[in-house]
């Protein structure tokens, strides 16, 4: 295993990284170019592929005891909340695909990876260190800190997201692409008398869709909406919305909607910015992993999953061939790409599925989706087996 490795960003993915490598006896320091990190936002979905991943890493059971467990994901239509097609999971996905699936709180499966990495003592993460420049050679890699600060090692991770700065030495000078598309998160408290179901549901309007889910644990509902637009460019997850610009968006779709939606308080708005498929996702000593090579849209919940399942990759390549570390990442890159590019385009096809405008397209495509339903219940989920069954540390 490397003697020293560097890794770029204390996201979910870079930490995962670190204690991917941590755990197989690298010495592990971590960039972060924020003071106080952690996660914003709201819930996200680890699907048993993810928590597969979290299990390699000795963390199933800390993310499950924060966790909820949906019974099911539901396809809807606003105004009548008619449902369209309903997917199993709970017991049916543990079985099925041999790992649960979790709805969690992102701060929550943050603090989980965050208290890992600091008892960790092959781990040192850095705040307020932002990395603003790499070189590599043959045998070592340094990079140079915001401030002057240079510091090297055996090789660099870059983990520092859709913006990254590693990622330039590896792919050149590129720009992220506005998708068109703004999107909504929020939690709001779930009051003493409600009684929402554990279900993921999907609300299909025309030109934005709407997710709502319960996350227990916080005693919170999750909202995730996305809208088309093309009027408002700002990424920041930290960025504040209006709630009455959320409720304008997602109002009268139906009764528990503007329920959830009445306790808005300060709802986040960003705009979602894709980045193309890269081809090759290392360069000598240096690789790219999550976001920094394969931005996720949010239309398949599979961020998180394809960082988590980047992380337990790389290690494992790594530490197959630790004397031939160009090679590991060469290699790690190889097995990853044809996945994520997949999983990309899957994610794609659904933002197409959630937000279609046309009538006749609406009445044939649900249709299907119902009359597929209700001839062979558990056939509509099969489409993404290929997704949930995959293991990395296989």
């Amino acid at each position: 295993m490397s003697e020293r490795t560097l890794i770029a960003g204390a996201g979910i993915g870079g930490l995962a990284t670190a204690l991917a490598l941590a755990r197989q006896g690298a010495r592990v320091t971590v960039f972060e170019a924020r003071d106080q990190p952690g996660e914003a936002g709201a819930g996200l979905q680890l699907s048993a592929n993810a928590v597969k991943a979290l299990r390699f890493l000795g963390l199933e059971e800390a993310v499950a005891a924060r966790a909820t467990r949906p019974e099911a994901v539901e396809l809807r239509l606003p105004g009548s909340g008619r449902l369209v097609s309903r997917v199993a999971l709970g017991k049916t996905h543990e079985t099925r695909f041999g790992a649960p699936y979790f709805h969690i709180h992102r701060a929550d499966l943050y603090e989980v990876l965050a208290e890992a990495a600091d008892a960790h003592a092959g781990i040192q993460v850095m705040t307020g260190a932002r990395v603003v420049k790499v070189a590599h050679g043959k045998g070592a890699v340094a990079v140079e800190l915001e401030g002057g600060a240079t510091t090297d090692g055996d090789l660099l991770i870059g983990a520092d997201g859709v913006r990254s700065t590693v990622r330039e030495g590896v792919a050149g000078k590129d720009e992220p692409v506005f998708t068109g598309m703004v999107a909504w998160r929020a939690c709001v408290p779930i009051e003493p008398g409600d009684q929402p179901p554990q279900v993921a549901t999907v609300w299909m309007g025309r030109g934005r869709h709407l997710v709502t889910y319960p996350l227990t644990h916080r005693g919170v509902m999750n909202l995730i909406g996305v809208v088309e637009k093309s009027d408002w460019r700002e990424e920041s997850w930290s960025a504040e919305g209006a709630a009455d610009e959320m409720r304008a968006e997602f109002g009268g779709w139906h009764k528990s909607v503007d329920m959830w939606l009445s306790r808005l308080e300060t709802p986040l708005r960003w705009a979602l910015y894709e980045r193309h498929p890269l081809s090759v996702w290392s360069a000598g000593r240096v690789a790219l992993m999550g976001d920094a090579c394969h931005a996720m849209p949010p239309f398949l919940a599979q961020g998180a999953a394809m960082a988590l399942e980047d992380a337990v990759v790389l290690a494992r390549r790594i530490a197959a061939m630790p004397d031939d570390l160009t090679r590991a990442l060469r290699e790690y890159g190889e097995a990853r790409h044809e996945r994520t590019a997949k999983v990309q385009a899957a994610s794609w096809a659904n933002a197409w599925r959630f937000h279609l405008e046309s009538g006749v397209l609406r009445f044939c495509v649900y249709g299907a989706l119902g009359l597929a339903s209700r001839v062979a219940p558990g056939q509509p989920g099969r489409m993404f087996d290929w997704i949930y069954g995959y293991d990395p540390a296989a």
